[in-house]
């Protein structure tokens, strides 16, 4: 989700100083274009101001203001651009971070690795699973590192509950729930009218692929990922950060089948995706569901967000702050060991009139003995996800770079991510139940869900070949 308040300078130069470690010097810096400067691009630009390690030579964006006051905030120390493809052309450019709107992130991110760039991409990866595979490949074909911006495998917390699940502390888990919760009725994001785009932003620019509109204030920035043609809803957005962690922490990468329910059923606003959603994936040995509303903020485990593994043993519970584990009670005496026939006997029995007997009525039978908890209570606040795993993760891709080893969240991991989120998106487009084929690749036995696997773009863009 993009964030609203952009971060402030001071917090990351204090969670910097601890992670950055000393100064690279000028020759060893990795220099750097920012491609795309709104939420999640504002908020790389301050990190990487704070990190020696890098310099900022370029910037682009389709609104000139954006462009201009990046530049400013570097001195006048870099270049500017409305179109991101002359930082590609630039030979001195080491790597890029695509921090656009969905619908561009492939088309910017393969022609950066065949301009022999590393990519840093912003979650989700892709705008459909055909665009998540071409780019690994060129990931792959160009040699290139690739970084997915999920930030969440940089934060310690949820590197310590993965190993808490794969080492069986809560036991066999055989069901993953994952929400998030917010009440935005009944107007939400409003119904501005459509009109001409703001002075400085090249709103073709900004379609790129996607079909012609109009301009329209809900269509850019913070809420374009509202509207089909640039984004899969909260289903790709929110729901990438926590199947990402369950394929992690469970040691899968892609669902048997995908489901979903849900609609735009209170909100009066424009939005075309749903404000109520609720996607079932099913797991080798588990299910997975992933929740989300607009219409009601009642949190689970006192959480807006987060995920909840069910284990046998107890339930995990953690968002970006913390996590908390809740032991799991069971009966002492077990149904395997009773004997139902001959207690309900002596119920009857007991229960028969005796001469001379007052009535009375007979005593419930407990058939089970006291119950135990099967682990500790554990509760532990994490590293919060911002700003230090956010600068983490960006460090993650910069040590990469000079190492040549693959980072925490490789593409591999990102289009594996984003694969699970579409294929309940076009679950619920087609209203039907969707099996996917992991080694093929493809969906099992519906044409017409496959071809909701691509897109078609809008000319003269295209999607490049590998």
């Amino acid at each position: 989700m993009e964030r609203r308040d952009f971060i402030k300078a001071g917090a990351l130069a204090v969670a910097a100083g601890s992670l950055l470690g000393k100064a690279k010097g000028a020759n060893d810096r990795i220099r750097v274009g920012q491609i795309g400067l709104g939420g999640r691009g504002k908020y790389e630009f301050e990190v990487c101001m704070q990190n020696d390690g890098c310099q900022i030579a370029a910037v682009a964006d389709v609104y000139k203001p954006f462009v201009d006051l990046a530049v400013r905030r570097l001195d006048g120390k870099a270049e500017g651009y409305t179109d991101f493809r002359r930082i590609l052309d630039r030979k001195d450019i080491d790597a890029v971070f695509v921090s656009t709107p969905d619908h561009w992130h492939a088309i910017t991110s393969i022609l950066a690795c065949q301009a022999g760039k590393h990519v840093y991409c912003e979650k989700p990866l892709s705008h459909t699973i055909e665009e998540g595979r071409r780019m690994v490949d060129a990931a792959r074909r160009y040699n290139r590192v690739f970084q997915t911006g999920s930030q969440q495998r940089s934060a310690p917390h949820y590197a310590k509950i993965v190993d808490l699940i794969r080492n069986g502390y809560i036991g066999s888990v055989a069901m993953v729930e994952c929400w998030n919760m917010m009440n935005e009725f009944p107007e939400g994001q409003g119904n501005p009218p459509d009109s001409d785009p703001p002075p400085g932003l090249d709103w073709d620019m900004f379609l790129g692929p996607a079909p012609k509109r109009p301009y329209n204030r809900n269509r850019y920035l913070y809420t374009f990922r509202q509207f089909w043609d640039y984004a899969g809803s909260m289903m790709t957005d929110w729901g990438a950060h926590h199947i990402d962690i369950i394929h992690w922490a469970m040691g899968v990468d892609a669902p048997l089948s995908a489901t979903a329910v849900g609609g735009k059923f209170v909100m009066k606003d424009d939005r075309e995706t749903p404000d109520t959603f609720m996607g079932d994936f099913e797991y080798p040995g588990f299910t997975a569901r992933y929740t989300y509303r607009y219409t009601n903020a009642q949190p689970l485990f006192e959480r807006p967000y987060g995920i909840a593994f069910y284990g046998t043993l107890g339930t995990l519970v953690v968002d970006r702050s913390s996590y908390a584990i809740y032991p799991e009670m069971r009966p002492e005496t077990y149904h395997t060991s009773q004997d139902f026939i001959g207690n309900y006997i002596t119920s009857w029995e007991e229960a028969l009139p005796h001469p001379n007997a007052k009535p009375r009525t007979p005593p419930l039978r407990q058939v089970a003995g006291p119950s135990r908890p099967l682990c500790e209570r554990m509760e532990e606040t994490g590293i919060s996800i911002d700003p230090s795993s956010q600068i983490a993760h960006v460090q993650n891709f910069f040590d990469c770079i000079r190492s040549g080893k693959h980072p925490a969240a490789d593409v591999e991991i990102g289009y594996k991510t984003i694969t699970a989120c579409h294929l309940a998106v076009i679950a619920y487009k087609t209203q039907r139940t969707i099996h996917w084929d992991a080694q093929k690749e493809r969906i099992i036995g519906d044409d017409a869900a496959q071809k909701l696997t691509c897109k078609q773009y809008r000319s003269p863009w295209l999607l490049p070949t590998v």
